[in-house]
């Protein structure tokens, strides 16, 4: 998102977040995304997903016991921090 200055679940070339972690060759039976832009902390980004009802959904979802967790800087795009937190379950 951030060498693209894109903010979206979906990503620059059309794909999905299941076509993409199906593309790093995790073998999911359920899968989410929480994604942030501009905060500039961890703990402010986590403050803005537990404030939102879908994004405190998936923090809380006991459907999901694995993550992978990002922040990527870009300060000539629009927000200069992206984070994204994905969750899983493994088939």
């Amino acid at each position: 998102m951030a060498d693209h200055d894109h903010f979206s679940h979906t990503g620059t070339d059309g794909s999905t977040l299941g076509a993409r972690v199906d593309a790093a060759g995790y073998a999911w039976s359920g899968v989410g995304e929480n994604i942030g832009a501009g905060y500039g902390s961890l703990q402010s980004v986590v403050d803005g997903w537990m404030a939102s009802d879908g994004h405190c959904a998936n923090l809380m979802s006991p459907g999901y016991t694995e993550l992978g967790l990002a922040c990527a800087r870009n300060n000539a795009s629009s927000y200069g921090l992206y984070w994204t937190l994905d969750l899983a379950r493994p088939r």
